[in-house]
């Protein structure tokens, strides 16, 4: 199995050199949705990296107009393509070009935001035939379908282990509406809470391609790496883009992915500076969200309800956004999302910091402590006198 990730800076190389990893993505800042790099720049990594064998992937995966095309090609024309061994792109167009103008070029097609049926892919096997040289899955495939897939498409696949997770993109930029042209800067983030989950925070990127929102958990699979060492998965990519670039997560990865052990997995997970999931990758229960629309157990809103729990800790507590005052050390209902009805206890109820509290105010969170069974989404109801 191999693993690659993007290549930043010299520095990063240098990194990169003591670990398994053995192909690096460059993405120049007008070809790629998160480049970075000039082209001057781009072509001393270049040709670094393979002076110490690396193998080199260009990546152009940004969606383009006719007029963003016409850029592009200007810019790709200007760049020694067959020192690449592969060039990755998301665009139909951009794959259609590569497959026309560079057929010597090997094609990596990123379908992470669509065609995930089987029929589809065959359809791009087909069509690009030994040209493609390897297929990019999404993140939304689980672990089934994704050895399903790998078992029987006749392409590599690859997935991302390690990394953010988009959730929406536009090429309108968002962040930096109210600034002026001439102080725009390059790249902005920020972090998006929404009114309903304030718990919830989502970093959003603003470059000179418009803007991106990720989901506020990483994708972080590495608890599955022996057993995705036995599908037939191909690559496993780790994006690191968003890291601390002066903390070597290069290095602390490395030593996982050479000599897998659950405590070192366990150690690397704790310091991670952001919340993680496995995402779809044991189920992907997507469609029960539809169920969850209609289920009844959700839209009693009586007089009674008092506020709805938004976030369940296991073993540690229960976070409630109040809609209605009520009195501490009184016991409420909460009736979870499948109905059933649990007794929740206020005799210990704090703020979101710590803070024990004797009067609730609505519309702020609390603390207390957690319930078996609760999750988020309960309603919570004060009991009858």
């Amino acid at each position: 199995m191999l693993f690659n990730t993007y290549l930043e800076s010299h520095v990063q190389l240098k990194q990169i050199q003591q670990t398994a990893i053995r192909e690096v993505i460059l993405e120049h800042k007008s070809l790629s949705r998160m480049g970075k790099l000039d082209s001057k720049t781009l072509l001393s990594l270049l040709d670094a990296a393979l002076s110490c064998g690396m193998s080199t992937v260009l990546q152009w995966d940004i969606l383009s107009t006719e007029q963003t095309f016409r850029k592009n090609l200007t810019i790709l024309n200007r760049l020694p393509l067959a020192k690449f061994d592969a060039i990755r792109v998301q665009d139909l167009g951009a794959a259609e070009w590569v497959r026309q103008e560079h057929p010597e070029l090997p094609l990596h097609l990123i379908v992470e935001t669509g065609n995930h049926n089987f029929t589809g892919l065959l359809r791009w096997i087909e069509y690009f035939g030994s040209h493609l040289q390897r297929l990019i899955l999404s993140t939304e495939l689980p672990k089934s379908v994704l050895i399903e897939y790998s078992q029987n498409l006749t392409v590599p696949c690859e997935i991302l282990a390690v990394g953010r997770i988009l959730l929406f993109y536009t090429p309108r930029k968002l962040l930096s509406s109210n600034t002026s042209s001439q102080n725009y800067p390059d790249f902005l983030e920020n972090k998006l809470v929404p009114s309903d989950q304030p718990q919830r925070q989502f970093p959003t990127v603003e470059n000179r391609h418009g803007t991106f929102m990720f989901h506020h958990r990483d994708l972080f699979l590495l608890d599955y790496l022996p057993e995705l060492k036995k599908t037939d998965l191909s690559v496993l990519r780790l994006d690191l883009r968003h890291l601390d670039s002066t903390t070597d997560w290069i290095k602390k990865l490395a030593e996982l992915l050479e000599s897998f052990d659950k405590q070192k997995c366990k150690a690397l997970k704790s310091i991670w500076p952001a919340k993680i999931t496995h995402g779809f990758f044991q189920a992907n229960r997507t469609d029960l969200a539809i169920e969850r629309i209609k289920n009844p157990h959700l839209k009693d809103h009586g007089e009674t309800l008092v506020g709805y729990v938004v976030e369940a800790l296991k073993g540690e507590h229960l976070i409630l956004l109040a809609r209605k005052k009520f009195l501490c050390g009184k016991p409420l209902l909460g009736i979870t999302p499948e109905g059933r009805e649990c007794d929740i206890s206020t005799n210990d109820i704090q703020t979101t910091d710590g803070v024990t509290v004797t009067e609730i105010v609505s519309g702020n969170l609390y603390q207390v402590p957690h319930v078996k069974y609760v999750t988020a989404q309960t309603l919570v109801y004060s009991l009858p006198e």
